[in-house]
């Protein structure tokens, strides 16, 4: 038995990142539910410890380094360990990060987060090299104290994100001097390449903050719609809309929106944040002009409460539309994009078209 274990193990050893990656990412997204969970956060924090720890270790035995027994035993394992933590933490991230994704602009985060999870499963004969593990480790800590800082201190904004940058690095010369402490070559020499790799990746991942292109983790915009009518009830909220005619792919609000004269337009969100957090909220409303572009023409503030596990549901409206195409982006009060509702105004038949009245719980 233990033969033929070890012949369908060979025949299949190269199978085995594929159906580990697939099964483990599918896992993750089954699992990982809430960013604001404690023992989801637990979780990744000790993954992340781990890869610190992993590469502390690595690195030493590089520089010849002896190791205990037992650890001399698992050694050839130790960049298999790596990049099980490494797979680990890109498939989190892409799971949480998805949620929080504007797909108008920080879609390309989201995109780099899918290359990291998918080249990790090519990476295992290349990541004992300390400059390529320096840039690794110090993304995956920022991507990680980006979310977990604010649910931590229940506090958003951009100096939670500056705090995450500037922990990441001090972690990361930590973890790379001690893994370096011993190098044969000097360790001031060694760590050059790799101070500039920590700071480069540092400098990178701050600079697409500030261009808007990180989302805005750990708020999300859950869910979205434009109505003829939106009313706070007992049960929820009641939205009334004229149903689309597409078929499978209509949606369950109204686009084109079927405008009469003396109607209002309802632009409703459900925006997502962590337990304790209050952040301020804009409905930007916009109308596309062929010689100006996009032309802000309202900007409606409110304040949403976290916690709810459907995100906090709140609602704008606008009088004095006219035909043509309109926008309304969820931004936090520093700016960020949560989400973009693009829909037409069209002109209503006469008789108007019955509507359909739907309840939001």
């Amino acid at each position: 038995m233990i033969s033929f274990l070890r012949s369908l193990y060979r025949r299949c050893e190269r199978f085995l990142p594929v159906v580990t990656f697939s099964v483990g990412f599918i896992w993750d997204s089954l699992t990982l539910t809430r960013i604001d969970s404690l023992l989801d956060n637990l979780i990744l924090l000790g993954y992340t410890v781990g890869l610190g720890v992993m590469i502390v270790i690595v690195l030493r035995r590089q520089e010849g380094a002896s190791l205990p027994l037992w650890a001399g035993r698992l050694e050839p394992h130790f960049l298999w360990a790596i990049q099980f933590l490494l797979g680990g933490l890109f498939s989190s991230y892409v799971v949480f990060y998805f949620k929080s994704t504007s797909w108008s602009q920080t879609q390309y985060f989201f995109l780099l987060l899918v290359i990291l999870l998918v080249g990790n499963e090519f990476l295992h004969h290349r990541l004992g090299n300390a400059t390529l593990l320096a840039i690794l480790f110090t993304f995956c800590m920022i991507a990680f104290l980006s979310f977990f800082l604010p649910v931590m201190l229940a506090d958003v904004g951009t100096r939670m994100f500056l705090a995450a940058g500037i922990i990441s690095v001090v972690a990361a010369f930590l973890v790379f001097s001690l893994g370096l402490v011993k190098a044969r070559r000097g360790a001031m020499q060694r760590m050059k390449p790799v101070s500039i790799s920590i700071l480069g990746t540092y400098a990178a991942v701050t600079l697409l903050y500030f261009a808007n292109l990180v989302p805005p983790v750990p708020i999300a915009l859950k869910d979205a719609g434009i109505y003829h009518s939106v009313r706070r009830t007992a049960s929820g909220y009641e939205v009334r809309y004229i149903p689309s005619r597409h078929g499978l792919f209509a949606k369950d609000w109204e686009d084109p929106f079927h405008f009469q004269p003396g109607d209002a337009v309802y632009c409703y969100t459900a925006i997502f944040a962590p337990r304790g957090i209050r952040v301020p909220v804009n409905h930007v409303w916009s109308m596309y002009d062929r010689s100006e572009g996009w032309v802000q023409r309202a900007r409606v503030a409110f304040e949403i409460h976290g916690g709810r596990e459907g995100g906090y549901r709140g609602f704008s409206m606008k009088r004095a539309v006219v035909p043509g195409i309109w926008r309304v982006e969820v931004e936090t009060g520093e700016g960020r994009v949560l989400g973009r509702i693009d829909f037409k105004v069209v002109p209503g038949s006469k008789p108007p078209r019955s509507m359909v009245t739907r309840m939001i719980r």
